[in-house]
Parts: structure tokens; sequence; C-alpha cells
């Protein structure tokens, strides 16, 4: 019951949106496509859905059956956009009902299935009070639920989401994905989800495929690709990190004449530079043998959560972030001018031809 695409090329006139792109879906998982705008994301979601067709030589495959030449209203799928795109002048649950009423006379559930499965869907979304407000009476978050019961309506095979809480703001998204990975562990729908949010690629998806420039650059859980991404635009990509020019050795780099521990590090691949984490940064008053960097604090802001430090090398002068915990950071009290000395820890080296 998997959903799978293979060698999917899609040209639009002279620029490739896709370029060869092959991937599967295993049956009841929830996979992100994660990239930057113009990494192809939408367009293969479209092409799964049926708005748009690939060039010639792919295939399309719903549980083994080839639709890539099917139309969208024939293939079973549910589709919800990021501006939730409901009828204004219908209310909550015909919103709800749409798909199923406007079905031919043939192949029409009966009223009472209709009214049946909505009241199904409206308990489901947690808004059975609200069934007869109209969109315009709703909050943001309520109405991309709606979306969402409305594509669920139909019992579509596969549930497609082009980035569906993009138009909210911070704080219903998070509420809003967290809504959306319960509501998946309880209907188990195979689902992709298109996204640019990294943060919400890695809690809701069981597998995170991450496009650059129409192609799948790494496909895995959101732990393997966090700790073991596949190339420089996969580790710079996923969240913040800083890059030490260095030399590599076996089984550790050498910056600054200070030489670091590097994980899964066998060979020398010099001239390389170094992926560091900004919270996998020691810092200290004073050097720690010879495994440390002396740097200068630029600014601090323990703002939030954890404090964030910009630092400049001594040596090179090159700019690097640092968090730390509150604690740490109460600790160390730096102050802006002040030496200090930095460890590396969890260092990743790739070679110094490596393109972000």
């Amino acid at each position: 019951m998997s959903v799978e695409v293979k060698n999917v090329t899609k040209k639009f006139s002279h620029f490739t949106a896709l370029d060869n792109v092959s991937l599967k879906v295993e049956s009841g998982e929830l996979v992100a496509l994660l990239g930057p705008s113009g990494s192809g994301k939408t367009t293969l979601l479209r092409i799964i859905a049926g708005l748009e067709f690939p060039d010639p030589g792919a295939q399309i495959l719903y549980y083994g059956e080839d639709v890539t030449m099917i139309p969208a209203s024939q293939r079973k799928a549910g589709f919800a956009f990021q501006h939730y795109a409901l009828f204004r002048h219908m209310s909550v649950f015909e919103n709800i009902a749409f798909g199923l009423r406007v079905r031919p006379r043939a192949t029409r559930p009966p009223e009472a299935e209709i009214r049946g499965r909505v009241d199904k869907l409206l308990k489901l979304i947690q808004l059975e009070p609200m069934a007869g407000r109209f969109p315009s009476q709703l909050s943001g978050g309520q109405r991309q639920r709606v979306a969402l019961a409305r594509a669920l309506a139909v019992e579509p095979k596969v549930l497609l989401l082009d980035e569906p809480f993009g138009a909210l703001d911070a704080k219903v998204r998070k509420e809003l994905r967290r809504w959306l990975r319960q509501l998946h562990d309880e209907i188990h729908i195979t689902t992709l989800f298109v996204t640019h949010d990294q943060e919400e690629a890695l809690e809701v998806s069981d597998r995170v495929a991450i496009l650059r420039a129409g192609r799948v650059e790494q496909i895995g859980t959101p732990e393997e690709i966090y700790d073991h991404p596949a190339s420089p635009f996969v580790y710079d990509f996923l969240g913040n990190v800083n890059l030490f020019h260095g030399r590599a050795l076996e089984g550790s780099v050498a910056i600054g004449g200070t030489e670091f521990v590097v994980r899964d590090q066998k060979e020398a691949t010099a001239p390389a530079v170094a992926f560091v984490r900004p919270h996998d940064i020691r810092v200290m008053r004073e050097a720690n043998g010879s495994a440390s960097l002396p740097a200068k604090v630029v600014r601090s802001n323990a703002a939030g959560p954890v404090a964030n430090l910009d630092l400049v090398r001594q040596d090179s002068g090159e700019g690097f972030t640092v968090q730390l915990s509150k604690e740490e950071f109460q600790q160390l009290q730096p102050k802006p001018g002040e030496e200090v000395f930095v460890q590396l820890r969890n260092v990743r080296v790739f070679s110094d031809d490596y393109s972000i």
C-alpha cells in the first residue's frame, strides 16, 4: 500500500524543476519533502497528485498501480493547500461534505452516510461545535483543520499537504503540527508533506526527503539526516552550523594548529572544512591542553531558553556562533572583548571542494 515515483523529470521550457527523482513512501508513512524555494518540492507533490504530468519515461505508482497519466480527479488523492481554499459561502459542515456531494449520482453516498462521515471528521478535528459556522468566523488554525477534514472526507488513498501551515503564525504552527502528528497516528493514511521549515519536518515526519535543485539530496529518518548528513548542503540546511577551514588527518582535523577528533573520519582528505553545530562548542576561560582554539567574544544574547555567543578566532579573524545553556552562560559571564578558549565536539569533515 505504498506510493512510489520512479525517474521523474519535469522541465518548464529551459528550467529543470525535477531531475530524475525516485522516491517511495510506505503504506501509513508520513514523509516530509523538505528543501529551499525552487528545489522542486511542490512540483513533485503536484505530479504525485495528478495536477501536473511528468516528462516521458517517469512512473507514478499508487499501491503498485500505474497512475502516471491518470488525471487528479481519478487518483483518489486528498490535497490540502497553504491557503485553505475553503468555500466562503458554505458552512464548516458543507465544506467538509463538498467532495462527497459533487460525486456523480451513481457513486455518491446516501445522505445519511455523508452526514455520518462528516460528523466523524468534525469530532476528529475537534470542531464539532462549529459545524454551522462559516470560514470567516474561524481562526486560521481552525480553517486549516477544516481543509484537512475536507481532504479526508473522500477517503483518499494518499494525503498530500502543500505547506499547510505556511500562512499561520509560529505558535499556531507548533500547535497544528503536533495535532497533525496525532491525527496521522490515529488514521495511518499514507501522507506526503511539503515544507521549507526544518523544525517542522523533523518533528512531524517518519522520514524526510531533502530536495536540492530538483534532486533528492538525502532521505532518512529525522535522526539519520540530522546526525549523519550526507553532504555539506544537508548539514548546513538542517539548522545553524559553523565552518572551520583546516586540514583533515586520519581520525582528526587540524584547525589553526590545533587537532580535534572527527567522527567517522578514517582517511585524510586535506584540505578540508570542519562543520560544527553551535551547541557542540565548549567555551572555557583557560586553555584545556592543546585541544582548544583561542577566540574573542564579540557579543552575547541570553534572551530565550539558550544563550548565543558571537566569537571570532584569534588566529584567522573568522567569526562563529556558540550556543550555551543558561547555567553555562551564568558561570562563564562572558563580556565583549574578552579572550576565551573553545573546544569543538561532534566535528564532521567534508572536502574543501564543497558547495552549499
